[in-house]
């Protein structure tokens, strides 16, 4: 570790990092649901501060519980502050163990808090000949600052010695104390002087000299409200003073020795983070493992691989990259974890492999789906397949990254070195593929437990892993587009974008970049003079978005022309000028690739390109899907549920006037609106059917009345008597919504009908936003959840009976409620039977599930 010349004491602010951790990162919780964003924000402050800053001596000062001298000068100091939030009390034991096995001492002392034992340490360090660095993001320790004593914030690693606190603060350090004492602090309850800001107070002090010479010349001050407040208040400002000084002279030794960085303990801190669920700091004290210790060897005979073989269960294997024609089958096995073997080149391209590996009752393989597009034989599979990949979702859907490095990591502890050439291991080698079969067992070993714990063994083999297999197949067979229709619209809508944009300059009197919201901003609030609806948070500029500009559109043209614009160009750049460009030249196919580990609900996604976000609710959106095409002889047949959620939602609540309404094939918005408005809807039905619509969906997450009113543009009041009324009539849907925000508190997290398990670690935040934000959550995952599997189950069942069947007709597109396919014109009644079956009956629930079906030549007449 290089040193600097002179040495320095670092010492950090630990209470003030502490909390801003807390505030800056949210919902962040191990995997057993233990709350730790405040621990991770302050572990990378102070790793961060070690690295970069290479410090000579360290030590991190807290504030020990109990009352402080303060509290004897004055009994009402910080009396408003509220307590510290439970979720962060109980991380305060993790941060010192965050720093026990750092080896960062931890420094505080009885009665006083950490600014005192910071403000006498750097006093004594600067008369042992040390530069101190105090790293805090409180401006009260600004007082310390002098020659040898300067500041770090670590919130934008600005330093600041006496002429940056001056320029920063307004007065030099040595007056940072005078202002404070002047301007109070509201989150300590120390009063101040009353009607005194901090600018009003540097002023004074520049002008006066300090503290006590203003108070001796009081009169003399021109202003008249400083003047009588200083002249009212002169006990509470010195009394102030008292407070906000920070102490210098404790009895607190400077133990050099003891602050001296030293090396952390690597064992501790593995085990810990692990414990923390910190992958990221985990693979930081994790030396490279690719070389993991393993019993390795080749096979080269039938033979040999019967025998290695014989008697065992469960095999995970490791597969080859694609680029010759061995690897289009595996390269290595794995029978148990620290064993595997690869096989030599000649039985790797021999037929007895697949046919030898087939008798196996069980593979296990990571990424199932890579595996399968890699058109590995399916006569070659066996009938029960784990995907390590998909286990790890189940587990954990929260989680983003599902990549062996990081499962690795994560489960254990092995960091893996990764070539951005070759990616993970160079699976052309034996020995490397033996390490990737080594680690897929391993993994399988830990995930399966977990798995089966939780109850998700099931989900896993009767949906998610058959479902890999139809996913494969809609991505090799992809969707036929009409390129040349969809370059000509997009021809038609720069004429149509032109035209918006030449509207908007006629209406604002002056041209500008459309695209740029600060010059948006200028024409439409200081110009045109709109009313201003509101600003954005952080840096007070005039709000541009499209809640903004929906409300000024009801009363000015401008406002929807810019609307207008910005739908048209985004479904251009997005779509019609995008998918050509994506489409394969010779079958004028898309091949979209289908995310089955995103959504933490268990909702598929689509990407590259994401064909589920083609708006349906605008007319210009829905015409895109004329480009979406069957090939000759084909048409495209669109299944779509009919409100499968609300039905969803019908049978967990059990609800009798729902479950009654749907037995019955009512329209449950028309009904709705009868139950909860009475007599109001039979008068006006269409407007109070559209208020029962948003009410019946909207409840399915968590509207507010203050949602409720937006939507409707109805005072709050009377959406809360909308929302009150319906939960009076559907009171099994209030129980329910009760029970599922009992028991999610309880256990932190919520189940779909199928056990699928949606951790919900924001319902137990302090924070309001973050805490509301889980219990809309726990109401809506369930039933999207739920929703989600019926229609992965549905995908499977019509699958194996078209493979089953011998048809040509496919499955080509999901999106999310809707199956799409290309159904061969001879085979039409045929699929419409079949799927309509199989979607409706893919479960037996306590209402009816219902598809409607349409047939055209393209997506859009099928809809």
């Amino acid at each position: 570790m290089i040193r600097g010349v002179r040495k320095k004491l670092y010492l950090v602010d630990g209470m003030s990092h502490l909390y801003r951790a807390y505030y800056a990162i949210q919902g962040l919780t191990s995997r057993q649901g233990k709350p730790t964003n405040a621990v991770f924000g302050f572990t990378n402050m102070l790793r961060k501060l070690i690295v970069e800053e290479e410090p000579e001596y360290l030590g991190v000062a807290i504030d020990l519980s109990g009352p402080t001298v303060r509290h004897e000068l004055f009994e009402e100091y910080k009396a408003t502050r509220r307590p510290m939030p439970a979720d962060l009390q109980e991380q305060v034991p993790d941060v010192l163990r965050i720093c026990e096995v750092l080896r960062v001492p931890v420094l505080s002392f009885p009665g006083y808090e950490a600014d005192d034992v910071i403000g006498t340490l750097s006093r004594k360090a600067e008369e042992e000949g040390l530069d101190v660095v105090v790293v805090t993001i409180d401006k009260d320790l600004f007082q310390l600052v002098d020659d040898r004593v300067s500041i770090l914030d670590t919130r934008s690693m600005l330093r600041l010695d006496p002429a940056k606190v001056e320029e920063k603060f307004g007065v030099p350090p040595d007056q940072v104390v005078d202002v404070l004492a002047l301007v109070g602090d509201s989150s300590d309850n120390i009063p101040g002087a009353p009607g005194i800001g901090q600018v009003g107070a540097c002023k004074l002090i520049r002008e006066f000299g300090g503290l006590e010479e203003l108070l001796e010349r009081r009169g003399e001050v021109s202003r008249k409200a400083y003047r009588e407040s200083l002249q009212q208040h002169e006990d509470q400002i010195r009394q102030s003073w008292q407070l906000v000084r920070v102490h210098r002279d404790l009895d607190l030794d400077l133990d050099l020795a003891s602050l001296q960085l030293s090396e952390p303990d690597l064992d501790a801190a593995r085990g810990l983070f692990g414990e923390l669920d910190f992958v990221s700091l985990l693979e930081e004290f994790l030396p490279p493992s690719q070389d993991f210790a393993g019993e390795y060897g080749p096979l080269r005979t039938p033979a040999e691989l019967q025998g290695f073989l014989s008697g065992r269960e469960t095999l995970a294997l490791a597969f080859g990259s694609g680029q010759d024609a061995a690897t289009a089958v595996p390269l290595a096995v794995a029978v148990e974890a620290g064993s595997a073997s690869w096989f030599a080149p000649e039985l790797a391209r021999s037929p007895a492999l697949l046919s030898g590996l087939k008798g196996s009752p069980a593979w296990v393989v990571h990424d199932l789906k890579s595996v399968l597009l890699r058109e590995v034989p399916s006569n070659g599979l066996p009938e029960r397949l784990n995907d390590t990949m998909l286990m790890a979702y189940l587990v954990n859907p929260n989680q983003t990254d599902f990549s062996l490095p990081r499962l690795a990591l994560e489960y254990l502890q092995l960091k893996l070195e990764v070539d951005p050439a070759g990616g993970l291991f160079d699976l052309s080698a034996g020995q490397s593929a033996a390490q990737r079969a080594d680690l897929v067992y391993r993994l399988w070993e830990k995930l399966m437990p977990e798995l089966r714990a939780k109850g998700m063994e099931r989900l896993l083999f009767d949906v998610e892993i058959p479902l890999v297999e139809v996913l494969a197949s809609m991505e090799r067979c992809g969707v036929k587009v009409d390129v040349e229709t969809l370059k000509r619209m997009s021809r038609e809508m720069a004429v149509d974008i032109e035209k918006l944009e030449s509207g908007v300059y006629e209406s604002a009197g002056v041209e500008f970049n459309l695209n740029s919201p600060k010059q948006l901003a200028e024409v439409l609030f200081e110009k045109l003079q709109l009313p201003v609806v509101k600003k954005t948070r952080k840096a007070g500029h005039y709000a541009t978005g499209v809640e903004v500009l929906e409300k000024l559109a009801q009363d000015y043209e401008i406002a929807r022309l810019i609307l207008d614009y910005r739908e048209l160009s985004k479904l251009k750049s997005t779509y019609l000028d995008a998918l050509p460009k994506l489409a394969n030249p010779e079958t004028g196919r898309i091949h979209t690739s289908y995310n089955q580990m995103v959504a933490s609900t268990g909702r598929l996604s689509s990407s590259n390109p994401n064909l589920q976000n083609i708006p349906v609710k605008s007319a210009v959106g829905r015409e895109i899907r004329r480009a979406f095409v069957a090939e000759a002889g084909f048409q495209i047949l669109a299944a779509d549920y009919s409100q499968i959620e609300l039905r969803v939602m019908a049978h967990l609540s059990e609800d009798p006037v729902l479950v009654e309404a749907f037995q019955r094939g009512e329209d449950i918005h028309d009904r709705t609106a009868r139950e909860v408005f009475g007599m109001q809807a039979v008068a006006n039905p269409a407007e109070f059917r559209r208020h029962a619509k948003v009410i019946n969906f909207g409840i399915m997450y968590g509207l507010s009345a203050f949602g409720l009113a937006q939507s409707l543009k109805i005072p709050r009041r009377e959406a809360q008597r909308f929302i009150d009324e319906y939960f009076q009539r559907y009171q099994g849907v209030k129980k329910w919504i009760d029970d599922t925000l009992s028991e999610a508190r309880r256990t932190g997290f919520v189940t779909t009908l199928f056990g699928r398990i949606r951790p919900i670690p924001e319902i137990h935040s302090r924070n309001w936003n973050l805490r509301g934000f889980g219990e809309r959550t726990a109401i809506n995952a369930p039933i999207q959840g739920t929703a989600a599997d019926l229609i992965k189950m549905a995908m499977v069942a019509i699958h194996r009976q078209l493979q089953g069947g011998k048809l040509e007709s496919r499955l080509i597109l999901q999106v999310h409620d809707e199956l799409v396919f290309e159904v061969r014109e001879s085979e039409v009644e045929t699929l419409k039977q079949l799927v309509k079956e199989a979607m409706e009956e893919v479960t037996p629930l306590r209402v009816p599930l219902r598809v409607e079906l349409a047939v055209g030549p393209s997506w859009f007449d099928a809809k």
